[in-house]
């Protein structure tokens, strides 16, 4: 697999890896972290399945709220 092109792929994690430059050094030396990398890196900016879930769950309840009060 070569990171740098799924890298390239998902420019969110590509920033993260910018912005977080200790993971360049980490992953030169020991390339097998690369799966802790995208981890840690999608708990950070908030992109995981349960964050995407957590985010459908409060649009839906805010326009619960909403209809609720259009009654």
């Amino acid at each position: 697999m070569d990171y740098m092109e799924y890298l390239y792929e998902h420019l969110d994690l590509l920033m993260y890896l910018r912005y977080n430059p200790k993971w360049y050094k980490i992953l030169y030396y020991e390339p097998n972290y690369f799966k802790q990398f995208i981890r840690e890196a999608k708990t950070n900016l908030k992109i995981t399945n349960y964050d995407k879930l957590e985010n459908i769950k409060n649009r839906f309840n805010m326009i619960y709220s909403l209809a609720s009060l259009m009654k």
